[in-house]
């Protein structure tokens, strides 16, 4: 598995709520999520939590990013009005992985706790064990005073990643996935702030949200082995987000009477040869499979993990079994280019157009192989009864909401506030907003260049 990333959404409404899904199948690909809402007060201009679930059915692919955009007339209280480590909220999944090299089928729990971290972009934690004793930096709480590091301050990658971006808020929380501390992050920034090509971000959609699972998109990151070598659907998650802090701090606040459209883009991942199986999944990706990677021995009679559409060997009496085909250190569903050889003492699974297939095997490195499938979901809230002219909850009885543009336009201001709070989300890729980046399970076992 190469690349994992994110996934999520955002407040709807109790009763409410229409729900219009586009998709736009790619191949024999399928890509259906589901999504169900639950805004716990509906009452305009009130503190609200809400609880969200999301689930991509088994047939599926898993997804390649999701983008979300909070309506710009909610109330977000801004991440310096909320003090670091104050508990937000918690997401509980059910994702099912590929573990040592066998099928993509271990249904794993998995729980994130999330609290609020710091925005100060100066004050900040290597995503790297720099101090050699053997747990990454971000994991440690060296001030013992019972915040992880990641949380009281701000990950050094996310300088690189969003450059001069200053988001008004972060979130973030840790759990161990198969001996791996996995770190999760949910970043809101300004209406009109433009994190990529791919999507439009125009003010009128609201605020992007965007995930951040470990450091994906850090151009210094690079893969190593580990024990995760697949992630795939079936998913299922149940996000529980606070409207109020366990202390009574108000964390989220509904709009004024009206209705409002959160507007999400679901990217299903590339499939190359249109055999419905992702190219983070498929140890062969330019030929049709003869089974199924999510299930234990279909198609691969040697069980090595390589499908016998591109093994060399697939007769276990004739010994055929090689787990790792190549000899590069990674096994073969962990590795992009299965057959040809580029682990760490090669390019180390340099996959220039992120299209989960090695520059060693890629025809053209440059071009993606596999169109991503798009779904767009548009949620239409009802605030109220719905019937009033709509805008957000007033800024005098809510000290501490962001008033749009208030501090830079565009959300590329360096306020380096010392919080920030969002909790909306999913799982080992999950949450509301925008990361179009790839998918896979490498990317839970990333570690940036020296």
């Amino acid at each position: 598995m190469k690349q994992a990333i994110h996934l999520g959404l955002l407040p709807s409404l109790v009763a409410l709520i229409a729900l219009l899904a586009i998709a736009y199948p790619s191949d024999a690909q399928t890509f259906n999520p589901n999504l169900q809402v639950v805004i716990d007060d509906t009452t305009p201009e009130t503190a609200s939590g809400f609880t969200i679930e999301f689930g991509i059915p088994k047939e599926d692919t898993m997804f390649a990013g999701l983008v979300q955009f909070i309506p710009r007339d909610w109330g977000i209280v801004r991440g310096d009005a909320i003090e670091v480590g104050t508990e937000v909220g918690e997401l509980e999944a059910q994702a099912t992985l590929g573990l040592i090299g066998g099928a993509c089928q271990s249904a794993l729990p998995v729980l994130f706790e999330f609290e609020n971290a710091s925005l100060d972009r100066g004050d900040t934690v290597s995503f790297d064990d720099d101090d050699d004793n053997g747990t990454e930096d971000f994991a440690e709480d060296k001030d013992e005073n019972g915040i992880l590091d990641g949380v009281e301050k701000y990950p050094d990658f996310l300088n690189d990643v969003f450059e001069d971006l200053q988001p008004i808020r972060r979130t973030a929380g840790m759990t161990i996935v198969a001996g791996i501390p996995v770190f999760l992050q949910f970043l809101i920034f300004e209406p009109g702030t433009e994190i990529s090509d791919e999507i439009p971000f125009g003010e009128d959609l609201g605020y992007p949200t965007v995930t951040v699972l470990q450091d994906i998109g850090d151009d210094e990151a690079e893969p190593e082995p580990g024990a995760i070598t697949d992630f795939c659907a079936p998913l299922s998650t149940v996000n529980v987000t606070l409207g109020t802090s366990p202390d009574g701090q108000p964390l989220y606040v509904t709009p004024q009477n009206g209705t409002y459209t959160f507007t999400t883009i679901a990217l299903g991942q590339r499939d190359a040869d249109g055999d419905g199986f992702e190219n983070s999944l498929d140890t062969c990706p330019f030929t049709i499979n003869v089974g199924d990677p999510k299930v234990t021995n279909s198609g691969d009679l040697d069980s090595d993990g390589l499908d016998a559409a591109c093994d060399p060997n697939d007769d276990l009496a004739s010994g055929g079994t090689d787990s790792d085909e190549d000899a590069d250190g990674y096994l073969n569903r962990q590795d992009n280019c299965p057959l040809e050889p580029n682990g760490q003492a090669e390019d180390n699974q340099a996959d220039e157009d992120l299209d989960q297939i090695g520059d060693a095997c890629d025809p053209d490195p440059t071009v993606e192989d596999g169109e991503l499938s798009t779904v767009k979901l548009e949620e239409v809230i009802t605030i109220g009864d719905g019937t009033g002219p709509g805008g957000p909850p007033s800024a005098d009885d809510w000290p501490g909401i962001h008033v749009l543009g208030e501090d830079g336009s565009n959300g590329s201001g360096d306020d380096g506030g010392s919080s920030s709070g969002v909790i909306i989300a999913i799982i080992i890729a999950v949450v509301v907003a925008v990361a179009v980046i790839g998918g896979g399970a490498a990317m839970m076992m990333r570690r940036r260049e020296a």
